[in-house]
This record gives structure tokens, sequence and C-alpha cells, in this order.
């Protein structure tokens, strides 16, 4: 009897370990985890610095990535594992009298011509295309642009085919450049002004537990109106609900901030963010201010995955 007793204990506690460990393995499936990095045109150099820290420590545990404006062209980097070419780029582009130019700013192309960034991206720094696919299969990836002719948000889905094009239409700014790109019939621009920091729609997607990218400190909010969307606010005055995303860029900027910060029981969102304001400016800076930013962006990586993974 004694013998019976001790094999059905012992066949009991292996049943018992085997459903715990099948249990974790479903909680493990079940975690659905976002990459979210905000745009902020030259600042995007710390996301940069962010996401090479974790290219250092082959850290890509990410089921879902959405990019927005700047912030989708160091997170396309990212997921093509090319350490460093955002900053380069940066560096490069920064000083081009070709890319900003105030001789352009009432030309077609704008201050900041975006066509010439994304030929001498092509050209000297071009994303490695096969490698995307590869990267994305069997994943959701998203850049964010906003519809000129509604101001809603639009949630691209970048492929080998349209990859610079989807760069180019969320990095569109009003004024500072031709302010448009024409995708599948639809004229988009920037998709910060629609969706700045993606965070609900990242739980949307089905997100549980989001990454959050900032290039400015924790808890930043925007005070009152930029000049840039009062222009366009009354540039766009004909066209109410284009106008209203403008004239409302503060609160909407505000509240994606405050659903960071607010407690939710179902989905986990951890922030990067620099301890103070960033060197670099969003439309002009220097090599050493994005020098600094990078560095600063390499370093919170860092501590962010020995703080919470490593």
């Amino acid at each position: 009897m004694s013998g019976f007793f001790w094999v059905g204990l012992t066949l009991l506690s292996l049943n018992f370990f085997n459903f715990i460990k099948y249990n974790k393995t479903e909680m493990k499936k079940k975690e659905k985890i976002a990459l979210v990095v905000e745009g902020g045109g030259f600042k995007s150099v710390f996301s940069a610095g962010v996401l090479d820290a974790f290219l250092i420590n082959k850290f890509n545990p990410f089921d879902i990535y959405i990019g927005v404006s700047s912030g989708a062209m160091s997170l396309s980097y990212y997921i093509t594992s090319q350490y460093k070419t955002y900053f380069s780029l940066s560096k490069e582009v920064s000083v081009n009298e070709k890319f900003l130019s105030y001789k352009n700013a009432l030309a077609e192309q704008g201050y900041m011509d975006l066509k010439f960034l994304t030929k001498y991206a092509k050209q000297n720094n071009p994303l490695e295309l096969q490698k995307l696919k590869e990267s994305t299969d069997n994943k959701q990836f998203y850049i964010v642009g906003t519809n000129l002719e509604n101001g809603e948000a639009v949630y691209l889905e970048p492929n080998k085919q349209n990859i610079y094009k989807c760069l180019r239409a969320t990095s569109s700014l009003p004024f500072f450049t031709k302010a448009k790109c024409k995708i599948d019939g639809v004229d988009l621009m920037d998709g910060a002004w629609s969706d700045p920091i993606p965070v609900k729609s990242a739980a949307d997607f089905g997100a549980n537990k989001i990454i959050v990218i900032r290039p400015h400190p924790f808890g930043y909010k925007v005070n009152g109106l930029s000049y840039l969307g009062l222009i366009a606010g009354y540039w766009w005055r004909n066209t109410p609900k284009v106008r209203d995303i403008f004239f409302k860029e503060n609160s909407n900027y505000n509240q994606a901030v405050d659903f960071l910060t607010k407690k939710n029981k179902t989905i986990e969102i951890l922030q990067i963010c620099p301890n103070k304001f960033l060197k670099s400016g969003v439309v002009g800076t220097t090599k050493e201010d994005l020098m600094q930013d990078y560095h600063c962006g390499l370093e919170k990586g860092m501590d962010f995955l020995n703080t919470n993974f490593l």
C-alpha cells in the first residue's frame, strides 16, 4: 500500500508542476508587448540612443511597433538592427543646406526638404529592406499619419515598397515641409497632430504591456498653443476638422500624457525619458547637441534594461 501511495503522490506532484509550468507558458503567450516611439524632429536622436542600447543587448521582445514623425524613422532603423545609423543620418543632414534652408522656406520643398532627406537616406544610410520584411513578419508595425481631409489619425502599415513614403508622410510638418504626402489617394501629414503619443492606440491593437520612448522629461505637457499650431489652424480655417486638430494640439497631447500616467489594471506602461530637456531642437541643432542627446538616450536605455529586464 505504501508503495502505491508514494507512486501516486509522485505522479500527482509531477502533474502539479506541469500544470504550473503550462500556466506560466500560457501567461507568457498572452503577454503582448508594444514599442511606441514619439516624434520630436532632431530630438529623436535621444530615442535612437535608447534603441541602440536595445540593439547592443539584443533586446527585442516586441509584438507591435508604432512610430510617429521622426520617431518612426529611428524605430525603422531599430527594426532592421542598423546600429547607430539613424544617429549618423541625423548628424549628416543637420548641417546640409539642401535639407534645411531658409532659401527654400517659401518654395515648394519648404524649409525642410523631405524629398531630399529620402533620397539622401536611400543613397547613404539605406534601410535594409529585406531585414525589415523578415523582422516584421507575424508582427504589427504602424506609422502614424494625419488625414488632411478629416484630421483623423491613419495607421499606415509599411512594407519594403512603401516604407520611405510612409516615413515622409509622418514627418510632413505644415510650412516647414511641403506639408502633405499622398498615399493610396489620401493626402497625409505629420502623425503627431492626430496621435502624438499612440499608447492608447497600441492598447487598441492588443498590447497589454507598452514601452514608450519620449524625448521629453517625465510628465512633460504642452503649455498653450505653439506658433505653428496657430498659423496652421488659421491656414486651414475653412476645413474645420483639420483646423481643430491644430487649435487643440495642447489638449490632444496632454490627454495622451494623462493616459500614460493613469493607473490601468490590464495594461502596464513603462516610459523612457530624459531627466531634463534635451539640447537639440525640433528643426535645428548642432552636431555637439546631437552627440550629447544621443549619449543621454544610450545611457537611459542601458539603465532601463538593467532595472527592468537584465
